[in-house]
């Protein structure tokens, strides 16, 4: 390989001293891996890019910058590049296509320590999801670092996080009636009419049978459409009341969204003193 080959029109510059065939995509994942190459063996991608490499799809937009832990050697930052001098434990680390990233449960606790909650809890879900941890293992890897920096924020993350949330914008959901006054709901409840089954619920109030549902895009689609029609009319049936949002309400109207949440659980008999299941 020359350098006349690889300033050519065959390859194209990602990084310093860092080239990928012309036709590589151009997207976040090839981003990551050109910067482990950079890194050398003994770096540790990081934070945001490890989600990334992982394909945890947690990130927010904008794309945030690739990070990653060198101990052994000095990296030149550049532009979308953020290096850490900093030695990641081996039991923090694991492999994924010869690329060493930390840990689903290590990249929770970093997240934690520096993003905010919002975006920490999103990542939470995502990754305990993915590597099987809870709260509680959050919790537990914050107590074992007592000082490190941000770490009472990983506790908070901890005690908001719900793998069993499904995808990103159902944790904002969540978190918008959670972190507006409301009490937390049940997550993937499943309704039975006797011994038929009826529909499973993004969130659910199942003492007051309110349920609070997050349609993305694929929700649009014409027969998809009907059958969620379909699905809830049986609900309604059985005596649930449905709120359904989109990325509008929850993005540009989250107020909205507790204040219907809270109407109809006021309408079931819920009063702000008692918790509800």
């Amino acid at each position: 390989m020359t350098w006349g080959v690889l300033t050519g029109p065959g390859f194209r510059r990602v990084g310093s001293d860092t080239y990928v065939a012309a036709g590589v995509s151009d997207d976040a994942r090839t981003r990551v891996l050109a910067a482990a190459v950079r890194g050398g063996r003994s770096a540790v991608v990081t934070g945001w890019a490890a989600c990334v490499i992982q394909g945890i799809d947690v990130v927010p937009r904008p794309e945030p910058a690739v990070e990653m832990a060198v101990h052994d050697r000095q990296i030149r930052p550049e532009p979308g590049l953020v290096v850490r001098r900093q030695h990641v434990a081996d039991e923090d680390v694991v492999h994924v296509d010869g690329v060493r990233v930390t840990t689903p449960l290590r990249t929770a606790f970093d997240l934690a320590t520096r993003t905010g909650l919002v975006d920490a809890v999103v990542a939470a879900d995502g990754l305990g999801r993915s590597g099987g941890f809870t709260g509680a293992d959050l919790e537990e890897m914050a107590r074992r670092r007592p000082g490190a920096r941000g770490v009472r924020r990983v506790r908070r993350v901890a005690e908001l996080m719900e793998p069993r949330s499904e995808s990103p914008m159902e944790t904002r959901t969540r978190l918008i009636v959670v972190l507006g006054g409301l009490p937390a709901p049940e997550l993937q409840h499943e309704v039975f009419d006797e011994y038929r089954f009826l529909a499973r619920l993004d969130m659910a109030w199942v003492g007051f049978r309110v349920a609070l549902e997050y349609d993305g895009r694929d929700h649009a689609v014409d027969d998809r459409r009907g059958r969620d029609l379909d699905r809830r009319e049986e609900l309604r049936r059985a005596g649930w009341e449905v709120i359904v949002v989109t990325a509008r309400q929850v993005l540009r109207r989250p107020e909205w969204v507790v204040a219907r949440v809270r109407e109809a659980l006021l309408a079931r008999g819920w009063a702000p003193s008692v918790r509800a299941s």
